[in-house]
């Protein structure tokens, strides 16, 4: 169960939220600037509210009234981001690779090739983000 009821006010903006979802997939609607996203930032723990709580399956993720803030990596929520914060100057494949450029460089490319095939964008490597669809620059 998710339960929610937060306040956060902003230079021309106030948002006030309250729902709770017993199970099963939310969606949350709305017109541009209403406070979708920064509704989902504050219960992944990425916005925090100025007043309220939010809870998840029993387990307190924020409570102003006792000072609880769990850090997002502690709240075990995901949160795919709307902008994919991809490098426009690099590749698919380069992009990729980015993130794991610690490794020897034998490793790094088949990971690299196995995490395209796995995302179904074999075929893609050379593209730039600009030349990729939407739902593969966010694979």
């Amino acid at each position: 169960m998710l339960e929610v009821e937060v306040k956060r006010t902003l230079p021309g903006f106030a948002l006030d939220v309250a729902l709770s979802v017993e199970r099963g997939v939310l969606g949350i609607l709305g017109p541009s600037g209403s406070g979708k996203t920064m509704t989902l930032q504050c219960i992944a723990g990425l916005v925090r509210p100025d007043e309220g709580s939010i809870r998840l399956n029993g387990r307190v993720l924020f409570d102003s009234s006792r000072r609880v803030n769990l850090p997002p990596r502690e709240r075990k929520v995901g949160f795919v981001f709307q902008s994919y914060s991809l490098f426009p100057h690099l590749s698919a494949w380069q992009n990729i690779a980015y993130g794991i450029r610690h490794r020897p460089r034998p490793e790094e490319q088949e990971r690299v090739r196995l995490l395209l095939e796995r995302m179904r964008l074999t075929g893609l490597e050379n593209r730039r983000p600009g030349q990729l669809s939407a739902g593969q620059q966010q694979r």
